[in-house]
């Protein structure tokens, strides 16, 4: 049963990915139709509207100020900032480093060529990166998040949101809400904050956590590393599966107790465990393992504490696992595979 909930959730992601990737297609069609706007207005929003994916973002007056109807706006080839206030509105930053916010209403952003800041505001918003390197904050509402080309930056927010990384390195943040994060191409950062959330790198070698300030919430997510070496790191009571690559899986105290993490293809010849523990909380740290001979699964326990179940674990033994003291943690996150 555990092993058919994994499943159904890496594949309810895949049709989510095809969903959004039809949803960003059809709403192309807007972006030449939109008018270059001629007027001026004395009012600075975007960087507030930022907050969650960075406080440097510099406000000075917008470029461009849409209505409580719905907006069409466009930038030009310098660095515009756009506000589109109320309704649905449709934002096109063009060239430039540009800030656009969409406001109040779901509205469709996309930043164009440069390095640009795109935020949601309130409402169920499509906002696409495009070149660049961008920030996108999808903030409250069920949004889509789509960083395309550039090393992104993307956070949802509240609400049950999608965020695809595209090319390059992203960094993307679930945050509040259940979320479908997927990083892409690249090596990628993903951190699913609260909520169920499914958490897919695909390509690359890539970082997944579904913890969040040393804590987990009590819903189960679904960590699948894909393609490529990756460093998987499950929260209390959630399913990681590695992929293919060499993986490496993070445990540790963040789990809690009762709520073991489930990692369901661990290869001995390919991956490798690894228990973070508090040197304060556990002076003297014994990592345990217990063999279940009728699944085959392995029970690991750090003092008693149980930490994760490993599917096909009959050959896991303790020398095997690197028991690692917080303060000793190596920060390079594949250092394990040099």
């Amino acid at each position: 049963m555990l092993a058919l909930i994994g499943f159904l959730g890496i594949a309810g992601a895949g049709f989510l990915f095809d969903a959004f990737l039809a949803r960003n297609e059809a709403s192309d069609d807007a972006e030449d139709d939109a008018p270059v706007p001629d007027e001026q207005a004395p009012r600075a929003t975007v960087g507030d509207l930022l907050q969650t994916v960075g406080s440097d973002v510099a406000a000075p007056p917008p470029d461009a100020v849409g209505t409580e109807e719905n907006d069409k706006l466009a930038g030009d080839a310098l660095d515009n900032q756009i506000d589109g206030r109320g309704g649905l509105d449709q934002i096109l930053g063009r060239e430039g480093n540009d800030s656009l916010a969409g406001g109040r209403g779901g509205d469709h952003l996309w930043g164009g060529s440069g390095r640009d800041d795109l935020a949601g505001g309130t409402g169920d918003d499509n906002l696409r990166g495009e070149g660049g390197a961008d920030r996108i904050a999808g903030n409250a509402g069920d949004d889509q998040l789509s960083g395309e080309n550039g090393r992104d930056t993307l956070s949802g927010g509240a609400g049950n949101d999608s965020l695809l990384g595209g090319s390059g390195d992203d960094k993307l943040t679930g945050q509040q809400g259940d979320d479908w994060l997927n990083g892409g191409f690249g090596n990628d950062r993903l951190v699913g904050g609260e909520g169920s959330d499914t958490l897919d790198g695909d390509f690359g070698d890539d970082h997944l956590n579904s913890h969040h300030d040393g804590q987990s919430d009590d819903k189960a997510d679904f960590l699948n590393g894909g393609a490529g070496n990756d460093v998987i790191e499950p929260g209390s009571g959630d399913y990681a599966n590695g992929g293919e690559g060499r993986d490496l899986f993070r445990l540790g105290g963040w789990i809690a107790a009762g709520e073991a993490a489930l990692v369901t293809d661990f290869d001995p010849d390919q991956d490798q465990i690894e228990v973070v523990y508090d040197p304060d909380a556990h002076p003297d740290a014994e990592l345990t393992i217990e063999h279940d001979p009728r699944t085959g699964a392995a029970h690991l326990k750090l003092d008693g504490r149980p930490l994760a179940v490993v599917q096909n674990g009959a050959a896991l033994t303790a020398e095997a696992i690197r028991l690692t003291a917080e303060r000793d943690q190596d920060q390079d996150l594949r250092g394990f595979k040099d």
